[in-house]
């Protein structure tokens, strides 16, 4: 791992609630500081960032996320153990022991909002991608995944870098990790606009033609992609777009880090019915350099 935290568990749940205001989201002391006990050991030594977006204010809110890949350590059974999780009857409850017995597992992800707990676990494989055709060996997938396996080789989506799977929404993302400038803002207003999104005007797509992870969001319940977001790595704050929402200014700003380096991961994000833009600090330094790994 690139860096380390060095500050204690104290003092990382102040910058979470300190970060939780700038966002205008509720930060819930007991879900919050339960959920960084419980996982000390890799808020304490794991690449750690916030996330916060620009939707409207009952919708937004802050999550809290750590990545490790020097150890697969499966965060599920702590999950499981602290009543983080439960099985519902849901293809989502076996989807992961699914993947795990599938594809080779490089290290794992847990992600939780700060109002209501747990969110999504993170599965990724190394550092050569995993073919797609695979996923038709997990019975618990969407079948929209597959509905859409025309569409993803038309536009050279071959390899998966990752799963997300999202308890709390029922849904699981399928990540694909490009280099910048791998679709002209041409070929993305394809990609998006076959998907049934409203492509974004020209200074949002020359955005999305930086992105580094290109990932779609898929249900149990609808054909349809329900989500498609575009990660944009930066250097620094002034590499971040703040001009399009005061929230993003004022996030960047101000949001605590662990580290002198100030870097950040802005996402532009359509789904059905809005756009938004997604700003996640990196805590510690140590989540922007795992992004380019891949």
């Amino acid at each position: 791992m690139l860096a380390r935290l060095t500050t204690g568990l104290e003092r990382l749940y102040e910058d979470v609630e300190a970060a939780a205001e700038l966002a205008g989201a509720s930060c819930i002391r007991e879900t919050t500081w339960g959920l960084l006990k419980a996982y000390r050991k890799f808020f304490m030594t794991s690449a750690v960032s916030f996330r916060t977006s620009t939707r409207a204010p009952e919708k937004r809110g802050l999550n809290v996320r750590y990545v490790e890949l020097d150890t697969p350590e499966d965060p599920h059974p702590i999950a499981r153990a602290e009543g983080f999780l439960s099985r519902t009857g849901h293809p989502l409850d076996d989807l992961l022991p699914e993947i795990q017995r599938q594809f080779p597992i490089l290290g794992y992800g847990l992600d939780f909002g700060v109002s209501y707990g747990l969110e999504k676990i993170w599965a990724f494989f190394p550092h050569r991608p995993q073919p797609i055709e695979k996923v038709r060996s997990l019975p618990s997938i969407p079948e929209s995944v597959w509905a859409h396996a025309r569409y993803f080789a038309r536009f050279g989506l071959n390899d998966l870098s990752l799963f997300a799977l999202d308890y709390r929404n029922r849904t699981v993302n399928l990540y694909f990790m490009r280099a910048p400038g791998s679709f002209s803002t041409g070929r993305l207003a394809e990609l998006i606009g076959e998907l049934g999104f409203e492509v974004p005007g020209e200074e949002l797509l020359q955005h999305c033609t930086r992105s580094v992870p290109i990932y779609f969001t898929f249900t149990w319940d609808s054909p349809r992609v329900e989500r498609l977001c575009f990660g944009v790595i930066t250097s620094g704050p002034g590499q971040v777009p703040t001009h399009f929402h005061p929230l993003i200014e004022r996030y960047t700003a101000g949001v605590p880090f662990a580290t002198e380096s100030r870097k950040f991961i802005y996402s532009v994000t359509l789904s059905r019915g809005e756009a938004f833009i997604k700003i996640e600090n990196d805590y510690n330094g140590a989540m922007t350099p795992l992004m380019r790994v891949f």
